[in-house]
Parts: structure tokens; C-alpha cells; sequence
């Protein structure tokens, strides 16, 4: 059976429905348990239009990381779900989550440990609505090899955790179609969005999304 929970703030078991209002953003926290896995904690951005995001971060970071962008997407009207892993099964939940909110396409948004998971996942398991994928400076990963998914790889030249010899290692195994953008710096993944690069690496996931 499957089961969908949308809690408060407080997550109380029993809570009814409530939306989160912080600094602008609107937002619910959820726990799924929709695709026969583990349950999931999410925070949901709702979008009107029948585009949906899923935001994977790094090992170090959480969900939160993820609220900047997910409020830029909602600003776009573009619903999302920010997670705290790229694990195949938050990401089964969250597909599964979006399909329920009438979404009917999906872009996945990976960045390291997260970016390798997002691999992994859509590699095994993959959906046909998923037709977007982003790996920020995977942290490893298997080529992806799927004709109906664009993919777009982002890495910082000097990246010391991720290179950006490895990253386009992965690239060019994957299969077509597929972009890859080196940045100036030495920031890993996400920390690239505290970099100089930030405005210019969010458009370029944005438009990507988009188009």
C-alpha cells in the first residue's frame, strides 16, 4: 500500500496539511512512501506548470541547500522536491510523488554523492518522464546511456573532489543527447553556487530545465 504523509512544521503524525511560509518561499514538508521503498522527508515547491524538478544534493548538504533554487523554479512556476540524498529510493518516491501532482515531465538535479545516485538510479530504474537530467560534479557514477534524457554535466576546472577529467570521462560515455560546461574555479558541486559562477551556473540549470 502506498502512502503519502504531508506534515507541519512540528511533524506531528497526525497534522493536517499545512504550507510553510520562510523568507518568501512557500513550501510543505512531506514524507512519501510511494514506490514500495523507504519513506522519504521532502520539502515541495508547487508549480502550476506540468514540468517538476527533483533536487539531489551532496553528501554534506541538505534539502535546504536546495531552497534557493527551488524558489527561482517556483517564481517560473515549475514545481519541485528537494531532498536530503540522491538515493535510489528518495528518488523513486519523488518521481512517483510528482506523478501524483500531475507532472509530465521530470528533470533530475544531481550534485556529487547525489549526482552519482541520480547515475545509478536512472541507469537501473529509469522512467519515461524523466527527461532531464543535471549532474553537478558527480562524485562517480556509471555513464548514463538513455537517447530520451538530455543530460547537462557542470564542473569546476580545478575541481579537487569531482575533476573535471573524471566528470567529462563521464560525459563522453554517456549517450547523446548531452552538454557539458567547465567553470573557471576550484569549487566542488553545490559550493559552486557560492562562487562568482553562481548566477551564470543557475540560468544555465534553469534554461536547461526549460527548453
Amino acid at each position: 500500500m502506498a502512502f503519502l504523509h504531508v506534515l507541519g512544521m512540528a511533524k506531528q503524525t497526525n497534522a493536517a496539511n499545512r504550507e510553510i511560509n520562510t523568507d518568501s518561499m512557500l513550501f510543505q514538508e512531506v514524507i512519501i512512501e510511494l514506490a514500495g521503498t523507504a519513506a522519504t522527508e521532502a520539502h515541495y515547491f508547487a508549480g502550476k506548470k506540468n514540468r517538476g524538478v527533483i533536487l539531489a544534493p551532496g553528501a554534506m548538504f541538505s534539502k535546504e541547500s536546495w531552497h534557493f533554487l527551488a524558489a527561482r523554479l517556483q517564481d517560473l512556476e515549475i514545481s519541485s522536491l528537494a531532498l536530503d540524498s540522491g538515493s535510489t529510493p528518495d528518488l523513486l518516491n519523488s518521481i512517483a510523488f510528482l506523478k501524483t501532482k500531475g507532472v509530465h515531465k521530470i528533470a533530475v538535479v544531481g550534485a556529487s554523492a547525489g549526482g552519482a545516485g541520480v547515475l545509478s538510479t536512472l541507469r537501473d530504474t529509469p522512467d519515461p518522464l524523466v527527461d532531464r537530467v543535471v549532474l553537478l560534479a558527480p562524485a562517480g557514477g556509471i555513464p548514463l546511456q538513455n537517447s530520451t534524457m538530455k543530460k547537462l554535466f557542470i564542473v569546476a576546472e580545478d575541481d579537487m573532489i569531482s575533476s573535471s577529467a573524471e566528470v567529462y570521462k563521464l560525459y563522453k560515455s554517456s549517450s547523446d543527447p548531452k552538454l557539458y560546461r567547465e567553470f573557471k574555479g576550484s569549487d566542488h558541486a553545490q559550493r559552486l553556487f557560492e562562487s562568482e559562477e553562481k548566477e551564470n551556473i543557475i540560468q544555465l540549470i534553469i534554461d536547461f530545465i526549460q527548453n
